[in-house]
């Protein structure tokens, strides 16, 4: 009867491991829009220590819903005549996180932290407006 206890349990808990990465999954949807609207819309992974990014790509034009990488992901907005943007999002703890510090073990904490599960951005909805490129003066020579 104790070994079936045991096994009970023992699976309960593995079943719950990396509770983040089940239940909220590696990536997440947000919503992108920008001012003006129109411009065009990437995705990437950004290098958290060196701030290189990865392959880009295109996902739409603004307003538009994307899914990003909770654990590395970028998006950059460009539109003619105005600055490429990189949205700065916000990333909190998720709180499913506490499911693997409560009911599992380090293990399942190390799964949602390496696979970026452990995060969301909060908010879920950025605006960014855009700023015009400039464009510097010629002299014109008489």
């Amino acid at each position: 009867m104790k070994t079936i206890k045991k096994v009970i349990l023992f699976g309960a808990a593995f079943s719950l491991a990396s509770c983040a990465t089940m239940m909220s999954g590696t990536s997440q949807s947000i919503k992108v829009d920008s001012v003006p609207s129109g411009a065009k819309v990437f995705i990437a992974t950004k290098d958290q220590k060196t701030g290189a990014i990865g392959t880009r790509t295109e996902a739409g034009v603004t307003p538009i819903t994307v899914s990003i990488s909770r654990k590395d992901g970028v998006v950059i907005l460009e539109k003619e005549g105005y600055q490429a943007t990189e949205v700065v999002m916000q990333r909190t703890l998720n709180p499913w996180v506490w499911g693997d510090v409560v009911l599992t073990s380090l293990l399942s904490t190390s799964i949602d932290t390496s696979t970026g599960a452990s995060n969301e951005y909060d908010p879920g909805e950025y605006t960014v407006e855009l700023q015009p490129e400039v464009v510097e003066a010629t002299a014109v020579e008489e």
